[in-house]
């Protein structure tokens, strides 16, 4: 308001001169009150994240990719757990790493959300190692008995993770999924190439969870400051 009135008063001067002249100081009014009308969107983010992460975090700003009005918590909760962070990145790059060998490529982009959901595609996912193992136990005549187990340890899994995420009923079933098909590679004792659920089992471990797998990257669900963990 301020910059605007005193717009108006430079306006005014020019048009009392009445020599159609518009003044240098005309000019850097309308470009202030331009720069005041369209704030930066990530307005002091910038410098908080400066200040907050580790060095080496200063030129990724995690917290890109959660809504605008979401970017304030995001920041101080990612700077807030390094080691956490860190640690979930490297489990999607094995997780990475383990889909490709079964040719599901990840692409390298991991995003951090808070408006993240949970991930819906676990089966599809280990679709193809669950298929070899599978293959190999029946192979040996181990099929019955393996996967007997390896459903009451899905059952087992599931019970637990239903009274731990009541609310959550996708991520339990993701969890109890893992679990049948970890059973059963292991049972098939394939080691040609690596299982996809090594990597989910150290990602959960960091207490961070998929929203989204897709040929662009990895999506990873902030969770709110106000969770207790």
């Amino acid at each position: 308001m301020n910059c605007q009135a005193r717009i108006e008063s430079a306006r005014a001067a020019v048009f009392e001169a009445q020599d159609g002249v518009v003044t240098l100081l005309m000019t850097d009014l309308e470009r202030e009150w331009l720069a005041l009308a369209r704030p930066d969107p990530e307005a002091g983010l910038m410098d908080l994240w400066a200040r907050v992460a580790p060095r080496s975090w200063v030129d990724r700003k995690r917290w890109r990719d959660s809504a605008p009005a979401a970017r304030l918590d995001a920041a101080i909760a990612l700077a807030a757990d390094v080691e956490g962070v860190e640690a979930a990145e490297a489990a999607v790059d094995s997780l990475r790493t383990a889909c490709a060998a079964w040719g599901a490529p990840i692409g390298p982009r991991i995003r951090w959300s808070s408006a993240a959901h949970d991930f819906e595609n676990i089966a599809a996912l280990l679709a193809a190692p669950l298929r070899a193992a599978c293959d190999l136990v029946s192979a040996r005549g181990l099929e019955p008995v393996v996967l007997e187990r390896a459903h009451q340890l899905q059952h087992a899994v599931h019970e637990a993770a239903c009274v731990r995420f009541p609310e959550r009923p996708v991520l339990a079933g993701d969890l109890a999924h893992a679990a049948f098909v970890d059973f059963v590679w292991r049972a098939a004792s394939l080691a040609d190439r690596p299982t996809p659920t090594v990597a989910l089992r150290e990602l959960w471990t960091t207490g961070y969870l998929l929203s989204a797998v897709d040929a662009s990257g990895v999506t990873l669900e902030i969770p709110p400051l106000s969770q207790e963990s």
